[in-house]
């Protein structure tokens, strides 16, 4: 008799609690997502660990890590983009909101002024994220031109036959400057100069350096100074002081290790910024169909949380590349 009561009101207890399950208090695409966002988290620490190394190892004040400028990076536009995704974070949180706001509305006609509004801030987060992008082009595009790219970078650092694959290289872009006029006056003259020299065999790469970027450079870069005998001149003015967009190789030492570093940092990032972009544009053109709605606060509160890590990813970036 005892056992059959203790079936009965086990029996009663599973009745009264036939909601509860066991697992985690929160749903299973949330739970898959923060998953994902660790092994993401993984992936970036070792990026920027792997980059942290570098730059407080090898580098000496002889031959120091490359500047900002040094590798033309702007810190008025690193921090644009830093702004730009902040802003898109926030208007992902209201979208997020409003959809949650329109789920407990009373009546159809302030649902539906929700959903609007929360369909604006999603089309907002995904125009700043273009900016983003577009903005991170144009950078990229700046390092092309300047043949900042891993492994085109020239150091002359090296004891190698690469200095005078640069002297050829400065030889051949002098031409085309000269032959284009791609420079003001003053510039143009001094790239006349040089070629002359370097034609007549008056240049050793270190020269052909300190020309091109200038002794105020040069001497921040001790490895890459003239050796004392030749080095009696006086300060030189660089065709790179005078006019800034020659596009004129120089020495930058380690300048192929930060590009390598630059490019998987930053492309990696931009790869995660695209990713979100194409999830937000399913969701926009679902909009436009009136497939969105307070339906979906649970897939934007996913996507959002997505949004806020590649967003702190980047607010890691941005002062190791742009401001130390």
């Amino acid at each position: 008799m005892r056992a059959l009561n203790g079936e009965l009101q086990m029996a009663h207890d599973v009745a009264d609690h036939s909601k509860l399950h066991m697992g985690l208090p929160l749903p299973n695409g949330k739970l898959a997502l923060w998953i994902f966002l660790v092994t993401e988290i993984t992936f970036f620490a070792a990026l920027i660990g792997t980059y942290m190394l570098l730059r407080n190892g090898q580098p000496t004040a002889n031959t120091p890590w490359p500047t900002p400028h040094d590798v033309h990076l702007n810190e008025f536009i690193g921090a644009f983009n830093t702004f730009v995704l902040i802003c898109s974070s926030l208007t992902v949180v209201l979208c997020h909101w409003y959809l949650h706001e329109a789920r407990k509305a009373a009546d159809a006609g302030t649902r539906a002024a929700l959903v609007k509004k929360a369909v604006l801030c999603l089309f907002t987060t995904f125009a700043l994220g273009c900016v983003f992008l577009v903005v991170k082009a144009f950078e990229y595009k700046a390092k092309i031109d300047h043949q900042i790219l891993p492994g085109r970078v020239f150091e002359l650092r090296n004891d190698n036959p690469q200095r005078y694959v640069y002297l050829r290289t400065v030889k051949s872009q002098l031409e085309h400057i000269i032959e284009h006029k791609e420079v003001n006056d003053e510039a143009l003259a001094l790239c006349k100069a040089l070629l002359k020299d370097i034609d007549e065999g008056k240049a050793n790469p270190w020269q052909i350096n300190e020309r091109v970027a200038g002794t105020k450079y040069v001497k921040t870069k001790p490895c890459d100074m003239l050796p004392k005998k030749d080095n009696d001149a006086g300060d030189i003015k660089g065709i790179l002081e005078v006019d800034p967009r020659a596009h004129l190789a120089y020495s930058i030492p380690y300048g192929n290790l930060w590009a390598s570093s630059y490019f998987a940092m930053t492309g990696f990032h931009a790869i995660h910024v695209f990713g979100g972009l194409v999830v937000f544009a399913i969701f926009l053109l679902g909009a436009m169909f009136g497939k969105f709605g307070p339906e979906s606060e649970l897939a934007i509160e996913l996507i959002g949380l997505y949004w806020h890590f590649v967003d702190i990813v980047w607010i890691f970036l941005f002062p190791l590349l742009y401001l130390v």
